[in-house]
């Protein structure tokens, strides 16, 4: 259930909400007394939390001997919910972008934090490199970075091997395995052990993404075509120097 919470808060509810609407799938029909004895929220919580779930179309309320009953709608409402949402999105989307790339610098630093931001800039990542059919080159970090995707990671491979793309990764026996387990040996070269390093950076397009890999993550993005260029310059020659 942890990780079906998990799931649901990705979508946008709140932790105590995805407790309680799971609880209801559980259970079935429930007054909110036995719901807050089960999830172990005060009372009052649980009914502030199934109020917000009925405004959000997840639950239903009825009303028996004069006592509240409540009662999960089809979990195919959550699909809904997620659909809602994209339309909202596609509607504002075209004005945020001109307004966004009206304020665009030549060169710009931008900084990412926790796994949310890394989720963040590797979705911008996959996007706009199959859109201008860019190559991503990258520079691991002892491939930290599945450590911190988990759920998503598979997704951002599968992207990823619908393009052009090069790894370059310290030469260790559970690096090796873990490339081979994803079939990326065909893009991948590697170092002598002693370069793992918590630090890898990633170029595509104008852009240069420095990954900071230690404990909470935090990636650095430079957006500047000069910059970019030095990096692919000088990845070019570590890529000549790695062996596959």
């Amino acid at each position: 259930m942890v990780e079906d919470e998990f799931v649901l808060e990705q979508l946008g509810l709140e932790k105590n909400e995805a407790k309680i609407y799971l609880l209801l799938i559980k259970l079935g029909e429930s007054s909110a007394v036995s719901l807050a004895r089960e999830s172990g929220l005060h009372r009052r919580t649980a009914y502030d939390v199934l109020e917000k779930l009925q405004k959000k179309g997840l639950v239903n309320l009825k009303i028996k001997k004069f006592v509240k009953h409540f009662s999960p709608t089809n979990p195919e409402a959550l699909e809904e919910m997620m659909k809602e949402k994209q339309r909202l999105i596609k509607d504002i989307l075209p004005k945020l972008s001109e307004q966004y790339k009206s304020k665009e610098k030549k060169i710009s630093i931008n900084i990412f934090e926790g796994i949310e931001g890394m989720k963040t800039l590797f979705s911008d990542l996959i996007k706009t490199c199959i859109k201008k059919k860019e190559e991503i080159i990258l520079i691991g970090a002892g491939l930290k970075t599945p450590n911190y995707m988990k759920h998503a990671f598979p997704h951002y491979i599968k992207q990823m091997n619908k393009m052009k793309w090069r790894l370059v990764e310290p030469d260790t026996q559970d690096i090796r395995e873990r490339i081979k387990e994803w079939d990326m040996e065909h893009s991948c070269r590697f170092l002598p052990e002693k370069y793992l390093s918590p630090m890898g950076i990633v170029a595509f397009a104008d852009r240069t993404i420095i990954m900071l890999l230690k404990e909470e993550p935090r990636l650095i993005e430079i957006r500047g075509v000069e910059y970019a260029n030095a990096f692919k310059n000088y990845f070019e020659i570590v890529w000549a120097s790695a062996k596959k």
